[in-house]
């Protein structure tokens, strides 16, 4: 018995010691996936919206090589939706902002290409893209058309159109109601061009909770994640004040 337990104690004291995790180190992981506050954001919305005239938007041509991406395009959709078609019919539209403020750096990095995630399968190079980009003065520059399929919202592609606002956070965007205007009175051209109803206006970080908040969630490729994202490609934009802005407008505004 007395060799049983000294042989114990001799282990214990060898034995690395396991993890002891902490509410700081459960603080610290939060860090790196949900962006500090910067600055207090507006708590209600702009009544001014109600009484301002809709203007039909000016889709200004920037278009990207897209036609050149066409295999590249159909071989990201083969693996995520079935379906390998890169032509869109819009049911959705699915909301951003950029992260950097600078309209032209976004068409390039588009252009130029990156690696991407391929679900729990690691990355793969390929180009990120998104329908519009409105810019901080509220110009609305087209970088594809609306029947062809971007890949600007993983999970929801294959059915929706993805609109980029220029902006670095929430409060950045929301600081700028010119820009937050145009982007109103684009959603509503494209519901009523493509007869989409309030239930298809969604924000890109309720895509990243996946099927619970959007039913038309898809990805056949990630088999560990196939609902939502995993925690480490948490998104927030373009952030629930503005999208509640939006929402209030168009229940008091419909199409």
């Amino acid at each position: 018995m007395q060799k049983t337990a000294l042989a114990m104690l001799l282990l214990a004291a060898t034995a690395p010691a396991q993890p002891v995790y902490t509410n700081a180190d459960v603080s610290s992981m939060k860090a790196r996936y949900v962006p500090r506050s910067t600055s207090r954001l507006p708590a209600r919305y702009p009544n001014e919206f109600d009484s301002r005239t809709v203007q039909t938007p000016k889709y200004i041509p920037w278009m990207l090589p897209y036609q050149e991406w066409t295999e590249e395009y159909k071989a990201y959709f083969q693996r995520h939706s079935h379906d390998p078609r890169v032509e869109l019919e819009p049911t959705l539209i699915c909301m951003h902002y950029t992260v950097t403020d600078n309209a032209q750096s976004v068409w390039e990095g588009f252009n130029r290409g990156c690696y991407m995630s391929n679900g729990n399968k690691g990355a793969v190079f390929g180009h990120v893209s998104t329908h519009l980009i409105i810019d901080k003065d509220g110009s609305v520059y087209q970088l594809l058309p609306f029947n062809r399929r971007c890949t600007g919202a993983y999970g929801v592609n294959h059915k929706a159109i993805s609109i980029e606002m220029i902006a670095t956070t929430e409060p950045d965007l929301l600081s700028r109601l010119h820009q937050v205007w145009s982007s109103f009175c684009v959603v509503k051209d494209l519901m009523k061009r493509y007869n989409i109803g309030p239930s298809g206006v969604i924000a890109h970080y309720e895509v990243s909770q996946g099927v619970s908040v959007v039913p038309d969630y898809l990805d056949y490729n990630d088999t560990e994640y196939p609902d939502r994202y995993p925690a480490k490609y948490f998104r927030s934009d373009p952030g629930p004040t503005y999208m509640s802005w939006l929402r209030t407008y168009l229940q008091k505004n419909p199409p």
